[in-house]
């Protein structure tokens, strides 16, 4: 009876145990199982046995773990990794490729926005800077002026001087030209590039620039950077002749332009004395006139001759008092004023007429004191008579 009993326990128990081993064995299948399937677990499979039924894992056979991480298959993991790298890769792709540095490095000249920069190795240069580089249409090399990089155009000072820099022509730097800027002054560069100041020449004339401003200078009286005096005009090109300023009259030479002083110039038949300022008075236009003709002596007497090729009697009175062709002859120039008689007292540049006074011969101009100049006859040469020689009928003043 009692074996009976303890073998029925026994058996009992056996049935007990196997059920537990089957139990466990289950467990530990499913959490196999789920190990393969998840990739995202990151649990052991002897971790996983554990949460089931910690209680009964320490008392599985060593060979029974075993088989569990067995049960783990590396195929199984090798295939998680793959898929993770798959997934990796993938995600790559869905992303801007990453480029080589050398690729994005932006060189040589760029347009942006409508402005040209200037890049070396991805790099510009911090400021403003006058350098040397190429051009930007690629035809050589040429000074330009950046500022951070970025091309400047227009008249732009550099290191106490300015420079113009043409947007027309690529922005290069405008060598020897007369140019407008752009807030409409006009300028003078020189063969460097440099503003240029004081008087210059420029297109067969010249140029006064203001040695402060820079500046073209119009209608003004200046001093130039070697001394003399010069007048420019409203276009600002120099002067010459006779020309007023400020309430004086000057006279600058028409071949160098100069002021000139200390001398005696006629201009359109009235003479000017110049003094030591330049400052022009007006001789007596008489005197004028006289001088004119004495300049002439000598100059042969030609029929009908009224330059200084040579000259008749009335062509003399004609050219030294600039008379216009209506007082040709001396009958037509005795006609110029009221007929006088004390010849002997006829006064400096007063007109002596020989002959009648409807029908005079001959014409000579007073030099006052019984003396006049004139041109005698066919074979002689101009030159001072006498009254008392050969004595005029009457005179006119002028």
């Amino acid at each position: 009876m009692d074996t009976k009993k303890h073998y029925k326990l026994y058996k009992d128990g056996k049935k007990w145990c196997v059920m537990t081993i089957a139990a466990v064995a289950s467990v530990i299948g499913l959490a196999t199982t789920a190990n393969a399937d998840d990739t995202d677990t990151t649990t052991s499979p002897v971790q996983t046995a554990q949460v089931a039924d910690n209680s009964n894992v320490a008392e599985l056979p060593q060979s029974n773990v075993e088989s569990v991480q067995a049960n783990s298959n590396p195929a199984n993991q090798d295939i998680e990794n793959e898929n993770l790298n798959s997934s990796v890769i993938s995600d790559d792709k869905s992303t801007t490729p990453v480029q080589p540095q050398s690729a994005q490095e932006k060189n040589g000249w760029v347009n942006e926005n409508n402005n040209w920069t200037y890049y070396n190795n991805g790099q510009v240069t911090n400021g403003r800077d006058y350098t040397y580089l190429p051009t930007i249409n690629g035809g050589g090399h040429s000074w330009y002026l950046v500022d951070n990089g970025v091309v400047q155009s227009g008249v732009q000072q550099w290191a106490g001087s300015y420079y113009d820099f043409d947007a027309n022509n690529n922005y290069q730097r405008v060598d020897n030209n007369y140019v407008q800027s752009q807030w409409g002054d006009w300028y003078l560069f020189g063969n460097d590039g440099r503003i240029q100041t004081g008087v210059q020449q420029w297109a067969g004339t010249y140029y006064y620039f203001d040695p402060t401003t820079y500046l073209r200078v119009d209608n003004d009286y200046r001093q130039a950077q070697w001394g003399d005096w010069y007048l420019f005009g409203n276009d600002g090109r120099i002067l010459s002749g006779l020309q007023n300023w400020k309430g004086q009259t000057y006279y600058f030479d028409p071949s160098t332009f100069k002021k000139v002083v200390n001398s005696d110039v006629t201009v359109n038949g009235t003479k000017y004395h110049l003094d030591n300022d330049g400052i022009a008075k007006a001789v007596s236009n008489v005197d004028a006139k006289v001088d004119k003709a004495l300049s002439q002596r000598g100059v042969p007497y030609v029929w009908g001759g009224n330059t200084p090729a040579g000259f008749d009697c009335s062509g003399l009175v004609q050219w030294a008092y600039g008379l216009g062709s209506s007082y040709r002859t001396t009958y037509q120039q005795a006609t110029l004023g009221t007929h006088k008689r004390d010849v002997i007292n006829a006064p400096k540049g007063s007109l002596l007429f020989f002959g009648s006074d409807s029908a005079p011969y001959h014409v000579a101009i007073s030099l006052g004191n019984g003396s006049y100049v004139h041109a005698p006859e066919p074979g002689d040469v101009v030159k001072i008579g006498y009254s008392k020689f050969f004595t005029p009928s009457f005179y006119i003043t002028m």
